[in-house]
């Protein structure tokens, strides 16, 4: 039961964090901001759960040790890439396009494990292969003289995919062991040191300030949210399954307030997006 509203909760809070960054940068907010500000927040968010032991000694372990460190500064460096394709992807293409296509990263853990292990592969896979296809083919649905920067949103989020696996991979792999409480800290506080290479930017505009404030402390809030499930239940796959719903949120979501072509292209957009959750359970179902 934690399980399924924390992961559906993160799929809710996903959708509308990521529209109200999408609003800041359409209001002049530089992706970088967007970025800088979001990662900080995840950082500030996290931090607290090293206490967790302190006041829930049961429930909560703390082993610290160099392999789960080293696995956590992985994670946290892979998030800081995968941040920046996020937010490039984002800036790129609408929500309703670039928010489904990250759900892509369940399919391509699957697609890692037959590549890097050898699992065989079963009509299941191959067609959830065949329907991710059309997922982003429908996914792209939009004016033809935005088709490039739609092309290159895909780009940006399958890349975004890959590295967001790596991070799960690490996470159900270590957590568990050195504890969240441990983790997760270390991960996000990478997370953050990291962030100053990003370079300076200039301040938003005070009409897209809000919702860059906004929007950066929910998804600040939800990402931590997800691996902590992961960190806490070791349950991967369902917490992707459960939380691959954000590609439907996205577009109603978007539909319902989005300032691109949403509106105009939403069938389409939910077609796609519904398909690609086919392909995410098909995928990983067993």
């Amino acid at each position: 039961m934690i399980i399924a509203f924390g992961a559906l909760g993160a799929a809710l809070l996903y959708a509308l964090g990521y529209l109200e960054l999408k609003g800041s940068i359409h209001h002049g907010a530089t992706s970088k901001r967007v970025n800088i500000f979001s990662n900080y927040a995840m950082a500030a968010w996290s931090l607290p759960l090293v206490l967790l032991p302190f006041f829930f000694p049961k429930q909560f372990h703390f082993h610290p040790n160099w392999q789960a460190a080293l696995a956590a500064a992985m994670a946290g460096i892979s998030l800081f890439i995968g941040r920046i394709c996020t937010v490039k992807a984002l800036a790129k293409a609408d929500l309703s396009i670039s928010a489904p296509l990250l759900g892509a990263k369940t399919v391509l853990v699957a697609l890692f494990s037959i590549l890097l292990l050898h699992t065989p592969i079963g009509w299941k896979l191959m067609g959830a292969a065949a329907l991710t296809v059309a997922a982003l083919t429908l996914l792209q649905a939009g004016p033809d003289q935005n088709r490039h920067h739609r092309r290159s949103a895909v780009g940006w989020a399958l890349g975004a995919s890959i590295l967001f696996a790596f991070v799960d991979v690490l996470t159900q792999g270590y957590a568990r062991t050195c504890g969240i409480a441990f983790f997760q800290p270390v991960m996000f506080v990478i997370l953050a040191l990291m962030t100053p290479l990003l370079g300076s930017t200039p301040p938003a505009p005070l009409i897209a300030k809000k919702r860059l404030l906004i929007g950066g402390a929910v998804i600040g809030f939800q990402a931590p949210l997800v691996i902590l499930l992961i960190g806490l239940f070791g349950e991967a796959t369902l917490i992707n399954i459960l939380y691959s719903t954000r590609t439907i949120w996205s577009v109603g979501v978007d539909a319902w307030k989005g300032e691109g072509n949403a509106r105009e292209f939403w069938l389409a957009r939910l077609a796609g997006a519904l398909l690609l959750m086919g392909a995410i359970v098909l995928a990983l179902v067993k």
